[in-house]
């Protein structure tokens, strides 16, 4: 009887491992979602705090505060979407539509609604499109709403950054390339359930800075691109330690 368990164990434990991990990260990206969803509510609370015990030097300065307070709520709502479009993606209420996708289209796509942002952060952007159609099967909206929500996020902490396809026999990678070190978008991801944030700086935040993080974009990303048929990648190319390849992957479609 006994000779049977240990068997039975191997093969179980590899499938009972990876189902512990996908729950921690899970765990970590609701509790990194609550902190993140913290700020705008600290921002609403102090303002509406300093309009209620009269602390305002005038009229101005109070419709000012309620201003603010309307576009940190308007902030709130935005990510409350966000995250709930992730959730019903994950748990089947709103499923992929998976479908032939044309690269030499959707680069360009993702190309016209970010490169304003890069050119008034003064960041060197290039994207290489494909001039002949490259197509992988996927969901054309999610995957274009996760390459603009990372090129975005990553144009605050970069000088320069490139978006280009990588493809082999097996794969085709959409690539953002990035000047930030790997491990240190790692570490983002990783820590997911310890979000290195102050209370009381989230208090006080400027209502134009609410958005989400490094860590929940990536934790998004990663979150996401199993659902529409890829994977998340953080890599350092060989050539460089101090640059980063985010790597959305797909399966190359049979000939």
């Amino acid at each position: 009887m006994t000779s049977g368990n240990p068997s039975t164990t191997a093969n179980v434990d590899p499938a009972y491992q990876q189902l512990r991990s996908l729950e921690r990260f899970k765990s970590g990206f609701l509790a990194r979602t609550s902190h993140e969803l913290r700020s705008p509510i600290n921002t609403i609370v102090s303002l509406s705090q300093l309009i209620l015990e009269d602390l305002c030097e005038g009229p101005e300065e109070e419709r000012e505060f309620i201003a603010q307070s309307k576009a940190a709520a308007l902030k709130m709502l935005a990510l409350f979407d966000q995250i709930a479009a992730v959730s019903k993606l994950d748990i089947g209420r709103e499923p992929a539509s998976l479908h032939p996708v044309d690269l030499s289209f959707l680069l360009p796509e993702v190309e016209m609604l970010t490169t304003l942002q890069a050119a008034n952060q003064n960041v060197r952007y290039t994207v290489s499109a494909p001039t002949e159609e490259i197509e992988i099967y996927t969901d054309s909206k999610w995957l274009k709403n996760t390459l603009v929500s990372l090129i975005q996020d990553t144009l605050s902490h970069t000088k320069a950054l490139s978006l280009f396809l990588e493809c082999d026999q097996a794969e085709i990678a959409i690539v953002v390339e990035c000047d930030r070190p790997a491990s240190q978008l790692q570490a983002e991801l990783d820590n997911l359930s310890q979000p290195n944030l102050d209370p009381e700086a989230s208090s006080t935040q400027d209502f134009k800075d609410i958005k989400l993080s490094t860590g929940l974009v990536l934790a998004t990303a990663a979150v996401t691109l199993p659902l529409i048929n890829g994977r998340f990648e953080i890599a350092s190319p060989s050539t460089s330690t101090e640059h980063t390849h985010l790597k959305c992957i797909f399966p190359k479609p049979a000939s």
